[in-house]
């Protein structure tokens, strides 16, 4: 397809504006954005005015049915998205879609067969497994396991055989947040289903994309589903992953750390900004530059303390807070993201992140639920995972 695209926008909030609607507008191959549709019109109007848009509606069907539209993108509430989705797969349109994908294992699946029966590009936005942190601290993990290097001080008690545990990966992530970040509708169990299945997901599908080929097997998960938790994730290898959510934290100090532990080293990554190097002979850091930076004179060092020191400026000269919060922002991944989508499209290629992927967190999701209800691990069957859809 040669074609410039043209889409819609369905859900005109604060994220489909700043990142949906933000992204498509400068895209070299999207030729018009057509739609903007919201339930609240002022969302809408605001949308469509901010970004040349041509028409407004808060009917999905007039997007997913319009014969000039390719592609749609989707940011509305969690429990509103398998209609649209399905609309869109009957007639025709490509499909990018916010996390999570679903709220159930029953809409996952529907959502799994429409797109299956319809054969158009479903991509849902894990962005994660695309930052250039993330994927570097992949790079690196993998070669250090293809070939092992330790530094020449290392100390060994006494040289064996390694132990089973031994020969395994550990994955950390380590998510410190503000419970008043979050609006209320995320923590509505019907609507937004709490920070398991409405943010956890993320770290899920985040385990499953780095350990690949790797099978879930078990899944227990400890505290709330709403808010505060904690889940360990088995792999058939015996890799393991392991997340840890505190809303009792401070946007003082960014979110988000991830850990990988192989073979005597640690690869860190710190907020997407800069990752760190343990344990192996070579570089001990790499520094990644953010996706919006309105203070490039502020924190030149870069990295986590060029960060925070731009953090800081930022808050202490802004009026609003609230309303600038985006304005400097660590490359997350949703450009890479929303690239691969397009691409995808345009050149007939796999999606980075497809509706069975989007399918396997929200079962996760559920199970580490059903786990906290239960108090008790729960299994991960084959036939659950190796899903069979028959279209």
């Amino acid at each position: 397809m040669s074609k410039k695209l043209v889409v819609g926008q369905i859900g005109c909030g604060a994220f489909g504006t700043d990142i949906h609607g933000t992204l498509a507008h400068k895209h070299p191959n999207i030729g018009k954005m057509k739609w903007a549709c919201d339930v609240f019109d002022r969302n809408a109007q605001a949308f469509a005015k901010r970004f040349n848009v041509e028409k407004t509606t808060a009917s999905f069907t007039d997007v997913t049915t319009d014969p000039e539209v390719d592609a749609i993108f989707i940011a509305t509430t969690h429990e509103a998205r398998v209609p649209i989705i399905e609309s869109a797969a009957k007639h025709g349109k490509h499909i990018f879609c916010e996390k999570p994908m679903a709220m159930t294992e029953w809409e996952a699946y529907q959502i799994v067969r429409a797109v299956k029966q319809s054969k158009v590009k479903f991509c849902v936005d894990y962005m994660r497994r695309m930052a250039p942190a993330v994927t570097a601290l992949k790079r690196e993990w993998l070669k250090h396991k293809a070939h092992p290097k330790h530094q020449p001080w290392r100390y060994t008690e006494k040289p064996r055989e390694k132990l089973l545990e031994e020969k395994t990966t550990d994955f950390l992530v380590r998510v410190q947040d503000e419970s008043s970040s979050y609006r209320m509708v995320h923590l509505d169990p019907f609507h937004g289903g709490g920070l398991i299945i409405g943010e956890a997901v993320h770290w899920l599908d985040l385990a499953c994309w780095l350990f690949d080929n790797d099978r879930p097997v078990e899944i227990q998960a400890w505290g709330s589903a709403r808010m505060r938790y904690g889940i360990y994730l088995t792999f058939q290898s015996g890799n393991a992953a392991t997340i840890l959510m505190t809303p009792n934290g401070t946007f003082d100090y960014p979110k988000e750390m991830y850990e990988i532990a192989h073979d005597a080293a640690l690869f860190r990554m710190e907020f997407f900004v800069e990752n760190q190097y343990y344990g192996r002979p070579g570089p001990e850091q790499e520094l990644f530059p953010l996706a919006r930076d309105p203070l490039p004179k502020v924190g030149k060092e870069g990295g986590l303390s060029g960060f925070l020191k731009k953090h800081q400026t930022r808050c202490n000269e802004s009026k609003n807070v609230k309303t600038d919060w985006g304005a400097l922002l660590a490359d997350h991944g949703y450009g890479e993201m929303f690239n691969g989508f397009i691409e995808a499209i345009l050149h007939d290629k796999p999606v980075p992140c497809s509706a069975m992927d989007g399918y396997h967190a929200t079962y996760l999701g559920e199970l580490a639920m059903k786990s906290i209800e239960l108090a008790k691990p729960m299994p991960v069957p084959v036939d659950k995972w190796d899903y069979y859809v028959d279209v």
